[in-house]
């Protein structure tokens, strides 16, 4: 496991509104796995990007939300298919 954490905060902006987030630098985000409440979350864009090219595929890391630590990976990353910007990522329970 990676000694990396990345912060998250709750979402609570659902929909189409999620396009203000994005234009903010925030990406929506999902938190899931087994014995764990799936969770609609926000992270800061530059901050996953440096994951994102630091951690290796499939290794798991550390994700802080709101003050509880849980160890994930990265298993789904939707991306646009023209500027390649990420648009919305899920995290699992590893």
């Amino acid at each position: 496991m990676a000694n990396v954490t990345l912060t998250a905060q709750r979402r609570h902006i659902f929909g189409k509104k999620v396009k203000t987030l994005r234009r903010e630098g925030i990406l929506p985000a999902n938190f899931y796995g087994k014995g764990v409440e799936t969770t609609a979350i926000q992270i800061n864009e530059r901050d996953f990007e440096q994951i994102f090219r630091t951690v290796p595929k499939g290794e798991s890391f550390n994700l802080d939300i709101e003050g509880t630590t849980y160890p994930v990976v990265i298993y789904v990353v939707q991306r646009h298919p023209v500027t390649r910007k990420f648009l919305h990522i899920d995290f699992k329970l590893a």
